[in-house]
C-alpha cells in the first residue's frame, strides 16, 4: 500500500477477517474477495475481482494447508490430495490465470513479479509433516521451473523462506496432541514461541514487500531468498531504517 497508484486484492476463505484487514489500511484501495484457490470457481472469483483490463504488478502466494500432523504413510488419499491441491495447484493455477494481467503490465514497460512463499519445510524433511514437506518442495521446483519459463515474457518469479512465523498455522503446530513419536520437534516450536522467537507477521509482511519493490530482477529469481540469512541483513536494516 506504500506505492501510490497500487491497488491491492486480498484473497482468503475467512471473509469476516479479509474485511477485517480491510478496514484496517484504506479501504478505497483494499479489494477482498473470498475463494478456494483449490477449486477453478475460486480462481475464476479472483480473475472476476479485478477491475476490467487490470494490469497485476505483483502476486504473492502464501496460501498454505499444513495438518494433519501424522506420519505420512498413515496419510489418506483425500487429505494428501487437499494439501498438493492448495499448496502446489492453486498457486500454479492462479498464476496462469492471471497470466493475461501480468502481461498486460510486461507491456507498459514494467516487469511484473510472483513470489511464492516458501519454507525451511522444501529443503528439510520433518517427521509428520510430510505432505507439506512435499507440497513445499515442489513449491520450490516451481518457482524455478516458472522463472525460466516466464522470463521471456519478462515476468519474474521468486521464492522466499520467511522463518517460523506468529501465524494461526504454529497454533496448530504448538497444539498438537498426538503421539510424541509422530511429531519429535514438537517441543522446539514451543519454545520458539515462549522465547519470542516468532517472526511477526507484520514484519514478514514489509520483508516480502521489500523484495518486491527493491530487489534487482537478477537477484529477485536467481536463487530462494531466506530472510533468516544474514548475507541480506545490511540492506535490509537501511530499507527499514529509512522506512521507519
Amino acid at each position: 500500500m506504500k506505492e501510490r497508484n497500487l491497488n491491492c486484492l486480498g484473497v482468503g476463505r475467512n471473509l469476516a477477517r479479509l474485511k477485517e484487514v480491510q478496514q484496517s489500511l484504506d479501504a478505497s484501495r483494499v479489494l477482498v474477495v473470498s475463494a478456494d484457490l483449490s477449486t477453478p470457481e475460486g480462481i475464476s472469483a479472483v480473475v472476476s475481482a479485478l477491475p476490467e483490463e487490470a494490469c497485476v504488478k505483483y502476486v504473492i502466494h502464501n496460501a498454505a494447508f499444513f495438518s494433519p500432523i501424522v506420519p505420512l504413510i498413515e496419510m489418506d488419499n483425500a487429505q494428501f490430495r487437499e494439501a498438493m491441491s492448495i499448496n502446489l495447484e492453486a498457486p500454479l493455477f492462479l498464476t496462469k490465470a492471471l497470466l493475461p494481467n501480468l502481461k498486460r503490465c510486461a507491456a507498459d514497460g514494467t516487469k511484473p513479479r510472483v513470489l511464492h512463499v516458501s519454507s525451511g519445510a522444501a529443503h528439510n524433511a520433518y517427521e509428520g509433516w510430510g505432505s507439506y514437506c512435499i507440497s513445499k518442495a515442489g513449491l520450490n521446483m516451481m518457482y524455478r521451473v516458472l522463472a525460466a519459463e516466464l522470463s521471456h515474457d519478462n515476468i519474474l518469479v521468486g521464492s522466499v523462506r520467511p522463518g517460523v512465523v506468529d501465524t494461526p498455522m504454529q497454533d496448530i503446530v504448538r497444539g498438537f496432541d498426538g503421539r510424541p513419536s509422530h511429531f519429535p520437534l514438537h517441543s522446539k516450536f514451543i519454545d520458539l514461541h515462549a522465547q519470542g522467537k516468532l517472526e511477526s507477521s507484520d514484519t514478514v509482511a514489509t520483508y516480502l514487500y521489500w523484495m518486491l519493490k527493491e530487489i534487482n530482477d537478477d537477484e529477485f529469481s536467481r536463487e530462494e531468498w531466506d530472510k533468516l540469512s544474514n548475507k541480506d541483513e545490511s540492506r535490509w536494516k537501511e530499507y527499514l531504517a529509512q522506512n521507519a
